[in-house]
């Protein structure tokens, strides 16, 4: 066997790669290319190397094991993101080398990773990238790269963090039916929405998980709450960051499911409109670019929809006709798409669909039910059809379909008897019957997503179906289709705060939406002066006027004052302008802080300061009943700001762990007095401060 130095392998490897074609290293010779693998693959033609050992494997594993084994090994010192990239793409490509060395390649990979994030983040995220591809390619187990994955360092740098979303998503992808697994997934997506970096790509990935959990439910209530979440969400990315497509397109689908179930036609028509759209300008933007093959079920489950979508389209189209002339073509499309509710697999991973069923299927029974003509039509064709050797219709589908319509009949003929006698009995004691829910969240899901459930049905009952439509249109262009903040942190906050404060019978109408506003304000203000530093607020030669400086011995201590001129010049200067003042009196025998007045509604804001204690406990035992006491003369809402001086030497609260609602009701009151209670965190240190 020749001997083969290392300049004359680099040669071979560097001609090949010129001449693009692939390394023949069984003229080598196997014990030359061991010996040499390991410094080969520290350097830039470790890709080169790693196309040849993938081949040859494939023919052939006698011997070449060694080699690639070898090859592996020196993975650990190379440290070029592409070169890594290149020799990952080539060795997982090669399914004889992932069920040989798999396991080899997973925990070189993760070898020494903590310290290399720090050293060399981008690297480090090519590393795991390439543990993650094996895990959900199933050669590994996926309980080493969790904790990679999950509890990255707390000062990871950012080149790091900005990666994580995505391997979240391919793992969420691959385990999301595991429950110990997915939902550890979730939380560390959750806490991503706090990484700047990273929180654009986490909201989008919570976004899938809840496109995920509408499409898994097993009830219409449980689909429509989890799709109108994910509806948000997606039009959250979608806000903060241009050329999310992708974000777009989601949005567009769960706007076309919605619509469908809602029997909707012009907005099931434009929401196909943004889809195809969306999608085509997804396709031009990454068209020419490299698409990982591991990516690739995303790009499926994105024409899944748009296949699904047209579908129900179509579907909707027929529906609508009075009668149909065309009865097994109109018929074939309808039962194409009830079909497909059930066995579409609009995301990777997604092994059923039953709340997708849950939405369309009962759309399509009610709509046929409401046509007698179409009623007619589905029982004659389904009587034929089961008499043809090669019937034109799906007859299983057809029958399945035509059976819970008679069920379905049925229990509304026994509803409507029960319901006549106990009219003609006089039967006063009986229970009021229950809210129509079916009905709401089939129409309006967006309103049940605002304001809850009970509320929403209140709402309707007497409201037609056409009114609860356009009622549903505004709510849905105000509540779901548009990011009030354009930030995958601060809209959750939000969404979440108003529906609390939406459990009182009073927040509706013009107090939803001048309280709503002052809030999304408040938050915004509250974000503001978590993130900036004392040089970009115009403070770094004025230190000691910011009021959040870490506090040393014998200095002055900020006071209320200081975060009361702050708060108000912020709202005086933003859109709530010429609506605030301060120090305003004869308000409940008092002098509020701050005072926003939108005509006859007025909502006060209480600033204090705290030094001892800032447990949510504590603060609201201290302040909450005088921020409420504010509001005996007008509508029950109202804000209490806290500057906490207290130490904080091992950091402060994240900015939604510090904003809450508390409620307070006087003795002998019948109203619940709603406080919305925001912390802004004083005497704090920097984060390099925090480094030991």
């Amino acid at each position: 066997m020749a001997v083969v130095d290392m300049t004359r392998l680099a040669e071979h490897l560097a001609d090949t790669a010129t001449a693009r074609t692939t390394a023949t290293l069984a003229q080598l010779g196997v014990e030359a290319v061991a010996e040499e693998a390991a410094d080969i693959a520290a350097g830039p033609l470790a890709p080169v190397l790693a196309h040849a050992l993938a081949q040859v494997v494939g023919a052939e594993t006698a011997g070449w094991e060694t080699a690639t084994a070898s090859f592996i090994d020196g993975l650990t010192g190379q440290q070029s993101l592409l070169a890594l990239a290149g020799s990952l793409d080539e060795l997982l490509a090669s399914p004889s080398t992932v069920d040989a060395q798999g396991v080899q390649l997973h925990n070189v990979l993760l070898r020494d990773l903590a310290p290399l994030i720090h050293s060399n983040p981008l690297l480090a995220a090519g590393r795991l990238e390439g543990a993650v591809r094996l895990a959900v390619a199933g050669a590994v187990t996926p309980f080493g790269i969790l904790g990679h994955l999950t509890a990255p360092p707390s000062d990871a740098p950012e080149e790091f963090t900005e990666r994580l979303p995505r391997l979240l998503g391919a793992a969420m992808d691959r385990w999301a039916n595991e429950a110990t697994i997915a939902t550890s997934l979730h939380s560390a997506l959750d806490q991503l929405r706090h990484d700047e970096a990273a929180a654009v790509d986490a909201a989008f990935e919570l976004a899938c998980y809840e496109l995920r959990s509408a499409l898994a439910a097993e009830t219409l209530p449980a689909a429509m709450e989890a799709l109108t979440t994910a509806r948000s969400g997606f039009a959250t990315v979608d806000a903060a960051e241009e050329a999310r497509h992708d974000a777009r397109a989601y949005a567009a689908a769960c706007d076309a499911i919605l619509a469908f179930a809602a029997h909707d036609q012009n907005r099931l028509t434009d929401a196909v409109d943004r889809l195809t759209a969306a999608l085509d300008q997804r396709e031009a933007w990454l068209s020419g670019m490299h698409a990982p093959s591991w990516l690739r079920p995303r790009r499926a489950a994105e024409l899944a929809w748009q296949r699904l979508v047209l579908l129900l389209n179509a579907a909707a189209e027929r529906l609508s006709e009075t009668v149909w002339m065309d009865v097994w073509e109109a018929l074939a499309t309808v039962l194409d798409a009830y079909a497909q509710a059930r066995t579409v697999r609009p995301l990777p991973g997604v092994e059923a669909t039953p709340g997708l069923a849950a939405v369309v299927e009962p759309a399509i029974e009610n709509a046929i039910m409401r046509q007698q003509s179409l009623l007619a039509a589905l029982r004659r064709s389904v009587t034929e059809v089961s008499k043809l050797d090669a019937p034109p219709l799906d007859v299983y589908t057809g029958e399945l379909l035509l059976a819970r319509i008679e069920a379905v009949a049925a229990r509304q003929r026994e509803d409507h008897s029960h319901s006549s006698r106990s009219a003609t009995d006089g039967d006063d004691d009986e229970e009021p019957h229950a809210a129509d829910t079916a009905r709401l969240h089939r129409l309006a899901p967006a309103l049940v997503h605002a304001l809850g459930e009970q509320q929403a049905a209140d709402l309707a009952a007497d409201i037609s179906d056409d009114n609860l439509q356009v009622l549903e249109g505004v709510v849905h262009s105000s509540e779901l289709a548009r990011s009030r903040t354009a930030h995958p942190v601060l809209d959750r906050l939000l969404e979440d705060l108003l529906r609390q404060l939406a459990e009182s019978p009073h927040f509706v109408g013009e107090v939803r939406d001048t309280f709503g506003l002052l809030l999304e304000q408040t938050l915004r203000f509250l974000h503001s002066r978590a993130d900036l530093t004392t040089k970009t607020w115009g403070l770094h030669k004025e230190k000691d006027k910011d009021y959040r400086r870490q506090l040393k011995k014998g200095e002055r201590r900020p006071v209320e004052a200081d975060l009361q001129q702050d708060y108000h010049q912020w709202l005086a200067t933003g859109q709530l302008g010429g609506l605030v003042s301060v120090e305003a009196s004869d308000i409940a025998t008092g002098r509020a802080d701050v005072i926003v007045t939108f005509g006859t509604l007025r909502y006060l804001t209480e600033i204090k300061r705290e030094l001892a204690n800032s447990a949510p406990t504590n603060l609201e035992g201290k302040y909450v009943r005088q921020a409420a006491e504010y509001g005996n003369t007008n509508v029950p809402f109202g804000q209490l700001l806290v500057l906490d001086l207290t130490p904080h030497p091992d950091g402060a609260p994240r900015v939604d762990e510090s904003v809450w609602a508390a409620r307070h009701r006087p003795p002998g009151a019948t109203t619940d007095r709603t406080v919305i209670v925001g912390v802004v965190a004083g005497n704090r240190p920097t984060p390099h401060d925090l480094s030991t």
